[in-house]
């Protein structure tokens, strides 16, 4: 479930410039990114986050 909600949130992420920014602002802080992500509906943990931008870049 969680790597669900991070795969759409990221997509929104893509597509919405607000939240890119948002986003953008955590920097390296990936508990940040989560906390974005939550404000905006999508719930997934820091560690899902870690795995996904390991398996993304």
């Amino acid at each position: 479930m969680s790597m669900k909600q991070l795969e759409t949130f990221m997509s929104r992420v893509q597509s919405n410039d607000s939240i890119r920014d948002e986003v953008q602002r955590c920097g390296r802080d990936n508990s940040c990114v989560v906390k974005v992500a939550a404000k905006h509906g999508h719930k997934f943990t820091t560690s899902s986050l870690n795995r996904w931008q390991r398996e993304h870049h």
